[in-house]
């Protein structure tokens, strides 16, 4: 079997750019300890860089690609389209396929078909340059672009209580972004996560449910997983939000199943990531779902998957067995 890394330019700096390295890390030394043969192939974006990744993979002709691009130069709206390429090609990869990753991209696509499934989320509003959303009163909102991931874009100052203040920052907000801002109910409460894996016969299996604990935290600062939280080491954030397994107190079997009917609303494939807010008055909602989670050696999936007693590799493993699941379901072809 060979397989064919792909993953995204690096962007120096941008320590959300710079995880995917992590990434790499894990599924190249995986497959060392599996002894696959592969090849790593850098994406740079760009039409040329289409053709250009199209001949790397007709020279190598690998058996899977695993698929690491998580953003694009020209905008994070525009990644599924490699997943798009490589599904074009005819070549199995891992993880979700191009549509499950542009609906679960977009928070606005995301949001509508949550609330057309009778999934429940939070109330939200869309913000286009110039077009002002009619809020509801006493309702806290947090705002964020639609189409970041990695927390990008979300601090303290993206939750609001005060209405005009929210209106009165979008047209400013809206322009660093460049794109239709969320505006969601903010839910005061619990933040949980949720990971699945899927197996070589189908079978789903969700690892075990992780809280968000926010420690030490002002009563003033908003709970919140922001962006120093996931990726400043030095920021007190990322060393106050820390995580713990089968949470008490909460419904795990409605947890589990608004995971699993996530996984299915959106197609997902191979492994995903449901991140959940309850409320204090006891109501679960679906922030976000995650097609194709971080997968780097300390992010929340692996640390869901050890907790399972799967290693890294164990991981990688799975998530190449599940990519072949549709070409071998005859076969039944495994990686030994």
């Amino acid at each position: 079997m060979k397989i064919a890394v792909v993953h995204e330019q690096i962007i120096a700096g941008r320590p959300d750019s710079e995880d995917t390295l992590d990434e790499l890390n894990v599924v190249t030394q995986a497959l060392q300890n599996l002894g696959i043969k592969y090849e790593t192939l850098t994406f740079g974006g760009g039409l040329k860089a289409l053709d250009e990744l199209l001949a790397l993979l007709s020279a190598f002709s690998p058996d899977v690609v695993f698929n690491l691009v998580e953003s694009h130069e020209r905008g994070q709206r525009l990644f599924p389209a490699v997943c798009g390429l490589i599904e074009l090609a005819g070549v199995p990869f891992t993880g979700s396929a191009y549509d499950a990753l542009l609906s679960t991209t977009n928070k606005i696509i995301a949001k509508s078909m949550m609330k057309a499934a009778g999934i429940a989320t939070p109330e939200w509003h869309v913000y286009y340059d110039g077009v002002i959303p009619s809020l509801r009163p006493g309702i806290p909102y947090i705002v964020k672009p639609s189409s970041e991931d990695a927390s990008v874009g979300i601090d303290d100052t993206s939750v609001f209580y005060d209405h005009e203040k929210l209106l009165a920052s979008l047209p400013e907000t809206f322009g660093i972004h460049k794109q239709p801002l969320l505006i969601e109910e903010f839910i005061k409460g619990r933040e949980i996560n949720v990971s699945i894996i899927e197996h070589k016969d189908g079978e789903l299996e969700v690892f075990p449910a992780a809280e968000i604990i926010f420690r030490d935290w002002p009563m003033d600062k908003p709970a919140i997983v922001n962006y120093d939280a996931k990726w400043l080491p030095q920021s007190f954030e990322y060393n106050n939000t820390l995580r713990r397994f089968n949470p008490e107190g909460i419904d795990i079997r409605d947890v589990r199943e608004t995971a699993l009917e996530c996984w299915r609303v959106f197609g997902l494939r191979g492994y995903g990531r449901v991140d959940m807010r309850i409320s204090d008055a006891g109501g679960l909602y679906v922030i976000e779902v995650n097609a194709n989670p971080c997968i780097s050696g300390d992010s929340g999936y692996m640390s869901a998957a050890a907790e399972s007693g799967y290693s890294g590799t164990d991981v990688v493993r799975m998530i190449i067995e599940a990519s072949l699941l549709t070409q071998n379901a005859q076969s039944g072809q495994a990686i030994d």
